[in-house]
C-alpha cells in the first residue's frame, strides 16, 4: 500500500520546519504553541546577528556516525539530513512541531524520518548558519602530492588512446564516447547512500544519422510510457527523467554541439525503450561524441531518495469549479516536456515565497475522447482557504504569471488496471473533498481498460461537489461501466442521495465484493482522518492490504 501528498488541507501560519509531523484534518501540520520571541522571522534574525549557531567557528567538519551520536542531548543536539550535518540545539525552541517532534532525529540521519513527513521542506536554507560539516564513513583519504602526477598521466593516456582508435561503426556510438565530467576533490562516500535500485539498471546508449541524435534509454520496464518520462532541454543541456515503479533514472548530458529547439519523445511498447530525437543544426556534420555528462547521470534510485527539482512554468488559466475551489492550467515551457503519470502529484511554489504545497493534478477534460494535453499542460484542482498561507497568494495571479513546478513525485502504480495477470475487474475509487483530485485520472485510465468503477465521493454540500453535471454525463456514455455516488454530511432537504460520513454499514452497501470472478482494487483519498478512517474499514471488511491504495497528505 502506497502513500502520496496530494490530498491535504491548508490552514494558515508559518512553513513548517524540517520534522513537522503529520496532522489530524483541518491541521495538516500539527504545530505547537511556541514561546514569545520564537517565530519564524525571529529564528532568521538570529541567524543573522552573527551567533555561532553551528559551534565550529565558521569551520566544515567531517563527521562519523560516532561524532553524530555523542550530540544526542536537550542541550547538544546534531542532526544529519542528506549527507550534511546540523547543530539544531539552538533550533529546538523554534521548531513548529515541538521539541519533542525533533529530538527523534538528534544524534542519527535523519534523512527518512524527514523524506518522510516533509520532503518539500527546504531546510538547507533555514538550518544554513547551522552547518557542521558532511556525514562520512570515515575520515577522508587525501593523496600525496606525488601521487597526482602519476594520475595525470594515465588520464592523458586515455585520452590519447581514444582519439587514435574511433569506433568503427559510425552510426552506432556507444555510451563509452561521453566526456568525462568535471571532477572535484575526492571526499569520503556519505553514511547513508541513496537507496540502490532493485529492478534491472537502465542502459544509456546513442545513435546518429545525418540529421538526427537520438539519445536512447533502455529502462527494462514494459509499462513505461510518455508520462512516465520528463524532458528538460535547454540549448545544449539535456535532462531525461524516468519512472520506473518506485524508481527513478537520469540521463544529464551537455551536449556536444546545438540541436533544433523542438525534440520528439518516443516510448517501445512493450520493450521499455525510451527515445529522445533531436535535430542536428548542422546537418552532415558527425558527432565523435554525445556531450559531457553533468551532475546526477547515469543516477538509478529511488524515487524518494531524488531531491525535488523545479521548472518554471506559467498560469495559462482559472476557471471557478464550485463556490471556492478553482482548476488552475499550468502551462510548461516549450523547452520542457513535463507529464505527471497516474496518481502522481507536483509540489507548487511561488516565485519569492518559502510555502510549497503538493497538489495531484486532474486530467484536462472528463470526457474520455478528448485529447490529453499530458506533458505540455498541468491541470490542478484546488480548494481556496480565505485565511490560507498559500492559496490567497495563487488565486491573486494574474494570468501569465511565473509558477514554479516540481518534477513528479509519488509511489502509485497503475499495473492492476491494465495489466492482464494482475488485472482488477472492479475499481471502487472513494475521495472526500479535493480527494478527487488524484480519482479523476484513475478512474478514465479503468473506464479505457474496460473495468467497472464505482466512484463515491464524499462532500459537505451539493453545491460543494465539483463536475456533477460532467460525471452524470461520463456515467450516461459509459453506463455498463461507471457508477457514480454522492455522499452528503450536510445536505439540505431537497438532497434524496445518500448522508452521513464514511462508516462500516455505507461501504458495506456500496463497494464490490470480490470472488473467483472478480477482483477487486480500492483507492481513496482525502484528509488524514477521513483517509485513515477509511484504511481500517477496509481491512475489517477483509479487503487485504495489497488491494488498496490511499493517497496520504
Amino acid at each position: 500500500m502506497g502513500t502520496v501528498l496530494g490530498c491535504q488541507a491548508e490552514n494558515s501560519g508559518a512553513t513548517p520546519g524540517p520534522l513537522a509531523a503529520d496532522a489530524p484534518e483541518g491541521n495538516p501540520r500539527n504545530k505547537t504553541a511556541l514561546k514569545p520571541g520564537r517565530s519564524l522571522m525571529d529564528w532568521v534574525k538570529l541567524g543573522h546577528s552573527g551567533t555561532d549557531l553551528a559551534g565550529t567557528g565558521g569551520r566544515i567538519l567531517d563527521i562519523t556516525p560516532q561524532d553524530l551520536a555523542k550530540h544526542n542531548k536537550q542541550n547538544d543536539c546534531w542532526m544529519a539530513l542528506r549527507g550534511k550535518v546540523y547543530n539544531v540545539t539552538s533550533y529546538m525552541e523554534f521548531h513548529p512541531g515541538g521539541e519533542q517532534e525533533l529530538m527523534r532525529g538528534v544524534g542519527t540521519d535523519a534523512t527518512d524520518l524527514f523524506n518522510e513527513i516533509h520532503k518539500w521542506v527546504n531546510f538547507e536554507t533555514m538550518l544554513q548558519k547551522c552547518l557542521v560539516g558532511r556525514l562520512v564513513e570515515s575520515r577522508p583519504f587525501f593523496l600525496k602530492p606525488n601521487f597526482l602526477p602519476l594520475l595525470k598521466g594515465i588520464k592523458g593516456s586515455i585520452k590519447s588512446d581514444a582519439a587514435q582508435n574511433p569506433l568503427p561503426n559510425k552510426n552506432l556510438l556507444s555510451a563509452s564516447t561521453l566526456e568525462p565530467p568535471m571532477t572535484r576533490n575526492a571526499i569520503s562516500p556519505l553514511v547513508s547512500p541513496l537507496t540502490p535500485s532493485t529492478l534491472p539498471n537502465p542502459k544509456f546508449d546513442w545513435f546518429q544519422t545525418n540529421t538526427l541524435i537520438n539519445i536512447a534509454i533502455y529502462t527494462k520496464w514494459k509499462h513505461i510510457t510518455k508520462d512516465h518520462v520528463v524532458v528538460i532541454k535547454k540549448e545544449k543541456v539535456m535532462k531525461v527523467v524516468c519512472y520506473i515503479q518506485d524508481m527513478v533514472y537520469t540521463v544529464h548530458i551537455d551536449l556536444h554541439k546545438h540541436v533544433a529547439e523542438d525534440f520528439e519523445l518516443k516510448t517501445g511498447s512493450n520493450s521499455g525503450k525510451v527515445d529522445i530525437l533531436l535535430n542536428k543544426m548542422e546537418p552532415g556534420v558527425r558527432w565523435s561524441v554525445v556531450g559531457k555528462t553533468l551532475e546526477g547521470h547515469g543516477i538509478h534510485v529511488k524515487s524518494k531518495d531524488r531531491e525535488i527539482e523545479y521548472v518554471t512554468c506559467s498560469l495559462a488559466a482559472k476557471e471557478s469549479i464550485t463556490q471556492d475551489s478553482r482548476l488552475f492550467v499550468i502551462q510548461v515551457p516549450k523547452y520542457t516536456y513535463l507529464p505527471v503519470p497516474i496518481g502522481y502529484h507536483v509540489y507548487i511554489r511561488l516565485p519569492g515565497k518559502d510555502t510549497v504545497k503538493p497538489y495531484t493534478p486532474v486530467a484536462a477534460s472528463l470526457s474520455t475522447a478528448d485529447p490529453d494535453e499530458s506533458g505540455r499542460q498541468i491541470h490542478l484542482f484546488i480548494k481556496i482557504y480565505d485565511e490560507g498561507a498559500f492559496t490567497p497568494a495563487l488565486d491573486e495571479l494574474a494570468l501569465g504569471s511565473e509558477i514554479e513546478v516540481s518534477l513528479p513525485e509519488g509511489t502509485f502504480t497503475h499495473d492492476k488496471l491494465t495489466t492482464a495477470t494482475t488485472t482488477a475487474t472492479d475499481v471502487a475509487l472513494l475521495g472526500a473533498g479535493t480527494g478527487i483530485t488524484p480519482m479523476i485520472r484513475v478512474m478514465l485510465e479503468a473506464i479505457k481498460n474496460e473495468k467497472k468503477v464505482h466512484l463515491i465521493l464524499f462532500n459537505k454540500t451539493e453545491e460543494d461537489i465539483p463536475w456533477k453535471e460532467e460525471l452524470d454525463n461520463l456515467m450516461e456514455d459509459h453506463s455498463s461501466l461507471l457508477k457514480v455516488t454522492h455522499v452528503l454530511s450536510k445536505a439540505n432537504d431537497s438532497w434524496s442521495g445518500l448522508q452521513g460520513h464514511i462508516r462500516q454499514e455505507l461501504l458495506e452497501k456500496l463497494l464490490p465484493v470480490g470472488n473467483h470472478e472478480q477482483t477487486i482494487y480500492l483507492c481513496i483519498c482525502g484528509p488524514s482522518e477521513f483517509t485513515k478512517l477509511g484504511i481500517n474499514l477496509f481491512k475489517e471488511l477483509g479487503y487485504s492490504s495489497d488491494s488498496f491504495h490511499a493517497f496520504l497528505g
